[in-house]
């Protein structure tokens, strides 16, 4: 039986790419979003104004794209690999925080980043991923 398009190993490589960009945009756009309500007092009016950030909604639509891009990544991966993997984004997070955001980053947390790779590394140790 042929495999449709979207199992092959590009559109895999591609699918990972989105989702990792997609969850990070999400939490990028959240704290964007959330600095800029943190003016208001949680209420009636904070929530207006969170439903008609800019910042908030771009977060919503990553949240989306995340959730049919992990979707499309699960018809093919199993999870036990595809969890941990998902666990880049919080390297990516941490790096946007850090360039994008002027966020100071600890020590410990760039550890953090070392270990969260070499438990990666350890995971896809070369074994068929495929569900």
């Amino acid at each position: 039986m042929k495999k449709n398009w979207i199992e092959g190993p590009v559109a895999n490589i591609a699918l990972w790419v989105l989702l990792i960009a997609f969850e990070s945009g999400a939490q990028i756009s959240l704290k964007v979003g959330g600095d800029g309500l943190s003016a208001i007092a949680f209420g009636v009016d904070w929530i207006r104004a969170a439903l008609s950030s800019v910042a908030v909604m771009v977060a919503v639509g990553c949240y989306i794209g995340s959730f049919l891009t992990w979707m499309l990544i699960l018809r093919t991966s199993k999870l036990s690999l595809a969890f941990p993997l998902s666990s880049l984004v919080f390297v990516v997070v941490l790096l946007s925080s850090w360039l994008g955001l002027g966020e100071s980053i600890s020590p410990l947390h760039w550890l953090g980043v070392c270990v969260i790779i070499f438990g990666i590394v350890l995971l896809a140790d070369g074994k068929d991923a495929t569900a």
